[in-house]
């Protein structure tokens, strides 16, 4: 069974793609003791498709398809998954092509359905000569967990979804930039295009949906990742305390959530659910990749978890389609998705790297980006549909433009920088202020402008 099934995929097409930003591109050549690279992030994002792209560069890179041995664990031909299945496939793939022992590239997915793929996978890496790349459900390949189970041999890659210069791929908007400067055409293109993006969302499967098809597979997608990848592997909660919890947390994206008020909420509907359980649910959530808490700039190491959070969604898209109609505004949106761009960017480096600026005389300034503990040079965004600039002048918006570039007037001189963001819909300009300038940029220039940070 196992030599059929592996000649099968020896012999699949690789499915045709739309290219997104590789994350593979320095794949070390086939060697014992390679380090393993994986690949983790919420279901749906495009896990695989990555791995069919990077088959596809070594392809034209001269490696022979022999040589490329792509197998997804979850094929249900399998049935019961054991600790010997995946040796037993490997085995098969070096009985059907025997020149592969010289060196490989092995492509694993869903591999953590299978029981101690950890130990197989160190042991294949460092007695064989391969280039190993694995991918899973967040609900079992987490990034908590790689560090442990791989004692230091993986490397580890966050896959997410659409970002706005990949949604521009798959919608055939080509951006022109020249010199730091985009034709005015282009501009106003890409400036609808972006307004698009915000309301489909970054999963790429439901780009060229229809909106209610689109709405009913994300709420499948919500609904999956909260079964499989929360209640499922943590068993934090019962079924209808996670889904509230859940459900909760997505349509609050972008605002703060206090959770002590969840519970007595829950309760009041007669749900049962313990202090511990509600705030390991957050956890569980970051873990999954669904959803993500972000607390205030502190060099404080210790977390206080009685505080309250600002959360956001995965993705803006997610978060609409799961919320009642009009309940999730474009500025909900727009904040979601710069916080999820600055995952991108940053995520990966080290925990809070991205809080939220508070003091006495500074209400709020939504992200603070950098290594706070480090001292590592850090940058003050706000994020806003309108910067109130334009309209100064007029009473009833003094306090919105307070709200704006006067929190960030107030941070850029309490923290001794200069220059801040302050990123809107559709505005440009750089405001002067007393403590220095604050650059107001269209969200669309700044999702561009740092797509390969």
């Amino acid at each position: 069974m196992y030599e059929s099934l592996v000649a099968e995929y020896l012999g699949f097409q690789i499915p045709t793609f739309i290219p997104r930003k590789s994350l593979l591109k320095q794949l070390p050549k086939p060697k014992k003791r390679n380090m393993i690279t994986t690949l983790i992030g919420v279901r749906r994002c495009g896990k695989t498709f990555h791995l069919f792209q990077t088959m596809s560069e070594l392809l034209q890179a001269g490696i022979p398809r022999n040589r490329l041995f792509y197998f997804p664990f979850d094929d249900d031909r399998l049935g019961e998954l054991d600790g010997l299945t995946a040796s037993k496939v490997l085995d098969a793939y070096y009985a059907l092509v025997p020149g592969a022992i010289e060196g490989c590239y092995l492509f694993f997915d869903e591999i953590q359905d299978m029981p101690n793929w950890e130990a197989f996978a160190r042991r294949v890496s460092e007695q064989y000569n391969v280039t190993m790349v694995l991918t899973g459900s967040s609900s079992k390949l987490l990034s908590s967990d790689i560090p442990t189970k791989l004692r230091g041999r993986a490397l580890t890659h966050e896959v997410w979804p659409l970002g706005f210069s990949e949604f521009c791929t798959f919608s055939s908007m080509e951006p022109h930039c020249i010199g730091g400067a985009y034709e005015p055409r282009n501009a106003a293109a890409l400036a609808h295009t972006f307004r698009q993006y915000l309301d489909i969302g970054g999963f790429p499967a439901v780009h060229d949906m229809d909106v209610t098809t689109r709405a009913q597979t994300l709420q499948a997608y919500a609904d999956e990742i909260m079964t499989k990848d929360v209640l499922e592997r943590f068993g934090s909660a019962s079924y209808r305390a996670g889904r509230r919890m859940a459900l909760t947390v997505l349509r609050s994206t972008s605002l703060q959530l206090s959770v002590n008020k969840q519970i007595k909420a829950m309760r009041s509907a007669g749900i049962s659910i313990s202090n511990e359980s509600a705030y390991g649910l957050l956890d569980d959530f970051e873990d999954a990749h669904l959803a993500f808490k972000v607390s205030d700039y502190s060099l404080s190491i210790r977390d206080n978890p009685k505080s309250v959070y600002k959360v956001y969604a995965v993705d803006h898209g997610l978060s609409a389609a799961v919320a009642p109609a009009n309940h999730i505004d474009m500025g909900q949106r727009l904040e979601t998705a710069v916080f999820i761009e600055l995952k991108r960017r940053y995520g990966m480096n080290r925990d809070q790297v991205i809080s939220r600026y508070r003091s006495t005389a500074c209400p709020e300034v939504d992200f603070v980006v950098g290594d706070v503990m480090l001292s590592a040079e850090y940058e003050l965004i706000q994020v806003a549909v309108e910067s109130g600039v334009r309209r100064v002048a007029e009473q009833n918006n003094a306090g919105k433009y307070r709200n704006e570039v006067g929190n960030l007037e107030q941070a850029m001189a309490e923290t001794g920088l200069a220059e801040s963001t302050l990123i809107t819909l559709d505005e440009e300009s750089d405001t002067l202020v007393s403590s220095g300038t604050v650059h107001v940029v269209p969200a669309w220039r700044w999702f561009l402008d740092g797509a390969e940070a």
